[in-house]
């Protein structure tokens, strides 16, 4: 019962939550269920998020070559393996979050803007 609730998410009023043994055949299909519907909402998901990023007008990211830099630190962004962001509305160059978080504080401190303008574009 409590690899069925844990591992496997299986409601609690589910009727082979509480049965002391299950049949091969049981197990497949539940298996099976869980598979289908975590598959549908991953779907869902992947579809809101794509029609949420179409609706924002969004530049896209654009890809990171070896040579690639950021803009910041100047360090090679595949080199640290630090996780990257980049700028959505305007240039589409990528950044360190870590460099970007310090570059944001700096921002705050010399500029009362709300916005946080990209190192590259602004």
């Amino acid at each position: 019962c409590r690899i069925l609730l844990k591992k496997y998410r299986l409601p609690r009023d589910h009727e082979y939550a509480s049965k002391l043994g299950l049949l091969e055949r049981e197990i497949e299909e539940m298996i099976q269920q869980l598979h289908q519907e975590q598959t549908q909402h991953a779907e869902q998901t992947l579809f809101s998020h794509t029609l949420h990023e179409e609706n924002d007008k969004c530049i896209h990211q654009k890809e990171i070559d070896e040579e690639d830099v950021c803009p910041i630190c100047q360090e090679e962004l595949l080199k640290k393996m630090l996780p990257i962001t980049y700028c959505r509305y305007s240039c589409g160059n990528n950044v360190h979050i870590k460099c970007m978080k310090i570059w944001a504080d700096h921002q705050d401190e010399t500029e009362k803007d709300s916005v946080v303008k990209c190192p590259l574009c602004r």
